[in-house]
Formats: structure tokens, C-alpha cells, sequence
């Protein structure tokens, strides 16, 4: 009689605690489904809030940001404190397991975490990129920018993986640091463009759109990449030149000189009567006296330079103000032309090479 009655116990006790333990388990599932539906919710939210600030853009990248993270850290969290909560619910056998699954979650949660919120320094640094009348700080902002996010992903990998098998790891790093190396004795001149486009940024001898020489060419440049600098030269042809041999040529910068400085020749027979010369050099001084472009700071230099076999030579020098290649050439056109008429007008006769002489 005692065991036909406590077998009915033992029997509705087994029940009892398997009930329990399935509510448990559905009620762990319901709260992680709740939890990634919160996080997916969140992060909507918060997305539809940041287009609120389209004129802030470090507090649009911080909220989205913070979206982004909170769909993840929200379930990865729920999953942990749960486990936290309800020490029993995992049976011994998988508990070591179990608590692996755990803490890899959690470090991925985290890992993403940061990558997300890269996003703030990054739209800090790209406010004040766009403050700079220097574009080539546009350009430097999207590079770090990668940089830091393959850090993130490296070491959040790295780590990932010593959660799994903590000597695995410390194998990979070791071979991370021996390919590092390596790959760095073989591209070393891939390094050295690189070091030469971030100097190229840093002492911004020119800018995205101005006009250079470069010694052996000259042209306008179109973009500066980690490997080299796109010219568009005056005949229309494009030219990849390595960051690094740039960066260490003399630049000269057209776009950014201030002004021009024109000098012509102007030529009177080789017989032409000294009070002639004078009054060509005073007429010459005269039309250039404030000419067009003409600047106080740099007054036009009018003098006889030569007396040549053929002829007289005047040096005419002016400085043209701004520094504007077209509007220059159509004025020493004019230039010319007007000294032209007015030393015909006063009886003075231009020579020409091969003038004969009387």
C-alpha cells in the first residue's frame, strides 16, 4: 500500500516541476521577444527623433547612435540578467556552456556599441572639417573614420574569440602581430603614401580645386586618395602622382597667390633720340599709372632696361589685382595695345627684330 501511494506523488511531482520549468522557459522567451521587440522599437524612435536635428549634427549621430545600440544591448541584457535572476533554469550539464553563449552576446552587444557611437567623433570632427575653407580636411575625417571602425571590429573580434578558447586568442594575436610585420616590409611604399597623404593633409599646401605646379607638371587638383593625388592638367589629362613623392616636392600653389605679376618688353629703334626714349618711358608710366588691377602696395616699374644691337628696350612691370588669369591676359592685351597707339600717335616708332638700321 505505501509504494501504490507514493508513486502517484513521485509522478505528480516530476509533472509539477517540469510545468515549472517550461513556464520558466516560455516565460525567458517572452520576456527576450519583448526585449527585441522593445530594442527594434527604440531604435525607430530614436531614428525618427534624430531627423528632428538635421541642424545638429553631432546630436543627430549621438541619438541615432544610441538607437542603434540600445536594439541590441536591450535583448543581450534581458538574456543576462534573466539567467542572473533564475540560477536553476539552465540545467549543470550546459551551465558552463550556457554562460559562454552569455558572455559572447554580451560582448558582441558591446563591441557593436561602440561602433555604433564611432559615429559622434566622427560627425564632430566633420563639423568642424566643413568650419575650414580647406576641403582635404573632408577628406581626412572619412579616413579616420575607417580606421577606427576596423579597430573596433579587430579588437571586438579578438575579443569574441577569448571568450570561446582564451588560447586561441592569445594564437591569433600572435599572428596578427607577426603579419603585421610582415605586411608592412612588403608594402612599404603603400605605407609611405599614406604617411604622405596625411601630410599632404596636415600641411594643406593646397586644397581640393587650386591650381599647382609641381615642377614637372602643373594642374588642378581633383582628389587626394591614400595612395595618390589625381591632377587634372592644363591639356585636359588626368595624373596620378604617389603621396609620397608629392610630399616631398616644392608645391607651387597658383590659386592662392594673390596676385600677378606682368612684365613686358617694349622695343624702340636701336636710333630713336634720347628725348624720344624719355617720352615713351613717360607715356608708357603714364597708361599704367592706375591701370586696371593696380594695387598702391605694388606700384607699376616703368624703365629703360637695354640699349640692344636692334633696339631700345623699356621694361614695363606691373602687379594685377586679383589674382585672375583671364582678367589679366584680356588687360595686357589692352595694355599693349594702348602703348602701341599712343607712341605712334607721339611719333614713336616700335623696332622689330631684323629692323634695319639708317
Amino acid at each position: 500500500m505505501f509504494f501504490a501511494q507514493a508513486a502517484p506523488t513521485a509522478s505528480t511531482t516530476l509533472k509539477t516541476t517540469v510545468a515549472q520549468e517550461a513556464n520558466v522557459i516560455f516565460t525567458a522567451l517572452g520576456w527576450v521577444a519583448s526585449a527585441i521587440i522593445v530594442g527594434w522599437a527604440t531604435k525607430k524612435l530614436l531614428g525618427w527623433i534624430a531627423t528632428k536635428f538635421d541642424q545638429s549634427p553631432i546630436v543627430k549621430a549621438t541619438v541615432t547612435a544610441v538607437g542603434k545600440s540600445l536594439q541590441i544591448l536591450i535583448p543581450a541584457y534581458t538574456v543576462f540578467w534573466f539567467n542572473h535572476l533564475n540560477p536553476g533554469l539552465i540545467p549543470d550539464t550546459y551551465d558552463k556552456g550556457a554562460s559562454i553563449a552569455i558572455d559572447l552576446l554580451l560582448s558582441l552587444a558591446h563591441t557593436t556599441t561602440v561602433f555604433h557611437l564611432v559615429a559622434v567623433p566622427i560627425a564632430w570632427g566633420q563639423k568642424l572639417a566643413d568650419e575650414t575653407e580647406n576641403k582635404l580636411d573632408d577628406v581626412l575625417v572619412p579616413m579616420i573614420s575607417t580606421v577606427i571602425k576596423l579597430t573596433v571590429v579587430l579588437v571586438g573580434g579578438v575579443k569574441a574569440i577569448s571568450i570561446v578558447d582564451a588560447d586561441t586568442s592569445k594564437s591569433i594575436l600572435g599572428l596578427l602581430a607577426a603579419g603585421g610585420i610582415g605586411i608592412a616590409f612588403a608594402s612599404q611604399d603603400t605605407l609611405k603614401n599614406i604617411f604622405g597623404a596625411v601630410m599632404l593633409i596636415v600641411d594643406q599646401p593646397f586644397t581640393l580645386g587650386d591650381l599647382i605646379n609641381t615642377g614637372s607638371h602643373e594642374g588642378r587638383v581633383e582628389a587626394l586618395g591614400l595612395r595618390s593625388t589625381t591632377l587634372i592638367l592644363v591639356d585636359g589629362q588626368r595624373l596620378a602622382i604617389p603621396n609620397s613623392d608629392l610630399a616631398n616636392r616644392p608645391i607651387v600653389n597658383i590659386t592662392r597667390r594673390e596676385f600677378i605679376r606682368a612684365q613686358n618688353m617694349v622695343h624702340l629703334e636701336v636710333n630713336t633720340p634720347a628725348e624720344k626714349i624719355q617720352e615713351a618711358v613717360g607715356i608708357i608710366r603714364e597708361i599704367v599709372s592706375t591701370h586696371e588691377g593696380f594695387d598702391s602696395r605694388q606700384p607699376p616699374l616703368v624703365h629703360v632696361h637695354e640699349f640692344a644691337d636692334w633696339a631700345v628696350n623699356i621694361r614695363v612691370m606691373y602687379w594685377y589685382f586679383p589674382a585672375v588669369s583671364a582678367k589679366q591676359l584680356e588687360f595686357n592685351q589692352k595694355l599693349l595695345l594702348s602703348i602701341s597707339g599712343r607712341l605712334q600717335k607721339a611719333g614713336i616708332r616700335l623696332a622689330a627684330l631684323g629692323t634695319p638700321q639708317n
